[in-house]
């Protein structure tokens, strides 16, 4: 293994935050993770005593939280550990987290604009556009930093290179060609540049009109809540679960897809103001072998099958006593 790791995110965020810390950390291992189980890549990675380890877009799951602790206590005290993260987290898991990493965290900037703050000085000039395709595409191009950077450009070509990829990312495998798509992006290889992003962005689009009728058609209402439960296509995730508010006229909108025991689901708010990650955290107690979390505007959740109807009933009695 090489003397330094870097393990991220695999939404466009988390590719765009590993390319820069690749562009900061030269030669590193690369590997993207989850909330749900950066503990065990890091008991993973500890085995071979790394120099540096980078964690970035990496929300904290407060229910394997102490699990990342222990993780995190296995390194030498000579690993440098940079965890730069954009998701809310409480002052106690703040706290522990100082005592073991070097933390940045921000709420309002996404995780690219964070990793390329920290790094800046060394960086070569097309860091910046990853940090930009990154705020893009996690709906946070509206910080000092993104605007004040957009006035050096013209943004409507940045919206473009980020859309590709963007779309792109519907019809890749994260754990296969993104990876490819990351040492590309931190080579300075524009997205538009690239003929497969193109092919694919072209694609997923023609798709995402599909999609947006099929939930047209087969959305359901819950009191404020719209939902869909297992399209017959794959991906599209977050973008159903907006088309299931839109559709259904709801204050938030869920994409879900169930296997035999298990329900996984995107959720988005909709012209409300009710944190989603806050929500989550309350109505998952609830629910035994449930986690969850996210943004205030968009969050994710899996819990057992036959608690969905629950799910979806606390769902909606909490969005309607908060709005």
């Amino acid at each position: 293994m090489s003397k330094s790791v870097v393990l991220t995110h695999g939404d466009l965020d988390g590719i765009t935050s590993g390319a820069i810390a690749l562009l900061a950390f030269p030669g590193s291992d690369f590997y993207f993770t989850r909330p749900s189980q950066v503990h065990q890549d890091l008991y993973r990675v500890v085995k071979d005593k790394p120099d540096i380890v980078h964690v970035s877009d990496i929300a904290i799951n407060s229910k394997k939280f102490g699990e990342v602790l222990r993780a995190l206590d296995r390194f030498p005290e000579s690993t440098e550990i940079h965890w730069i993260d954009h998701h809310p987290m409480t002052k106690q898991e703040r706290r522990e987290l100082e005592k073991r990493v070097d933390l940045v965290h921000e709420t309002s900037p996404c995780a690219a604009e964070l990793v390329y703050r920290t790094f800046e000085g060394p960086l070569p000039e097309h860091a910046l556009r990853l940090a930009l395709y990154g705020a893009i595409g996690d709906y946070c191009d509206d910080t000092p930093f993104a605007q004040t950077h957009f006035d050096d450009v013209d943004k409507r070509t940045l919206y473009l290179e980020a859309g590709l990829l963007v779309q792109a990312l519907q019809e890749i495998d994260y754990r296969k060609e993104s990876k490819d798509l990351v040492h590309q992006l931190a080579m300075g290889i524009k997205p538009s540049s690239m003929d497969d992003i193109v092919s694919l962005a072209l694609k997923a689009t023609r798709i995402e009109h599909e999609v947006f009728r099929y939930v047209q058609q087969n959305a359901r209402k819950l009191g404020p809540v719209g939902y869909v439960l297992d399209m017959p296509i794959n991906g599209y995730r977050g973008k159903s679960a907006k088309f299931s508010a839109y559709v259904t006229d709801s204050k938030v909108g869920i994409s879900a897809r169930s296997s035999d025991h298990e329900v996984d689901m995107s959720i988005r708010r909709r012209g409300t103001k009710v944190d989603l990650n806050k929500t989550l955290n309350i109505i998952l107690k609830d629910l035994e072998g449930s986690s969850g979390g996210g943004h205030p505007a968009a969050a994710g959740a899996s819990l057992d099958r036959n608690d969905f109807p629950r799910f979806l009933q606390l769902l909606a009695e909490h969005v309607d006593k908060h709005t």
